[in-house]
């Protein structure tokens, strides 16, 4: 089961690793004012995709494996835009790029077509707007397993 967490807790740390210039980031193949980055903690691949001022991260998406969806693979994003940059559509956007450079990396190493998902809060509306714009815009109500809260799923077939 899928599971909702906050991503401003990635944003700060990722905010603060590349400060330290511990990340290695490469530009999108697609769209070169996003950044990426592929680690695997607890050995899982999680891509992180930026967009940047300078040093500064402006919005931040994070896709991680998760449960498959039909057999295919699927990927839990999550985004955070920094308080000082929301309203501004940055959000909308990076997720919009983040899919396009999955689809692109994806399918140069086979993998056609992959499902996209992300469990939302039912009180976050800003988040369910970006969701319901990019992801789907009929999302299923559920229980986030975590925190007990309710929340809605929203997923995307790519491909």
């Amino acid at each position: 089961m899928t599971r909702m967490t906050d991503p401003t807790d990635s944003l700060v740390s990722f905010q603060q690793a590349l400060l330290d210039g511990e990340l290695d980031l490469q530009r999108g193949a697609l769209d070169r004012d996003l950044f990426v980055h592929q680690d695997r903690p607890q050995g899982e691949v999680r891509l992180t995709y930026a967009r940047l001022e300078g040093k500064k991260v402006t919005a931040l998406v994070i896709a991680v494996m998760s449960d498959p969806i039909e057999g295919l693979p699927c990927f839990q994003l999550g985004v955070a835009v920094p308080e000082s940059h929301r309203r501004m559509g940055l959000a909308k956007s990076a997720v919009e790029a983040a899919i396009a450079e999955m689809k692109n990396g994806l399918g140069r190493n086979r993998i056609p077509t992959f499902y996209v998902e992300a469990i939302v809060g039912a009180h976050n509306e800003p988040s369910q707007h970006v969701a319901a714009a990019v992801i789907s815009s009929a999302p299923t109500k559920v229980t986030d397993e975590v925190s007990g809260m309710p929340a809605l799923h929203y997923a995307r077939k790519i491909g």
